[in-house]
């Protein structure tokens, strides 16, 4: 599975890296693609609401370990 690490980033670099690789995994027709967020911090508050509000993504649950999420992705037609 396709991961990006979003460790290190500001929100804002995290944000373009997170639409950016979710816009090339979907074009790519990928099912799923692993989120690395870390357990806390900004970025994992945030990043539900980043992914509620595209298109693309079709779900998100949580790894068991806590500091990632993986996202199942839209069929493009």
């Amino acid at each position: 599975m396709k991961k990006l690490d979003l460790h290190g980033l500001t929100l804002d670099e995290a944000f373009d890296e997170f639409t950016d690789f979710i816009y090339e995994a979907y074009i790519n027709n990928l099912p799923k693609v692993e989120i690395v967020t870390g357990k806390s911090g900004q970025i994992r508050k945030e990043f539900p609401y980043w992914s509620e509000n595209n298109h693309q993504i079709k779900s998100i649950s949580p790894s068991w370990h806590g500091g990632s999420f993986e996202v199942k992705l839209q069929k493009k037609y």
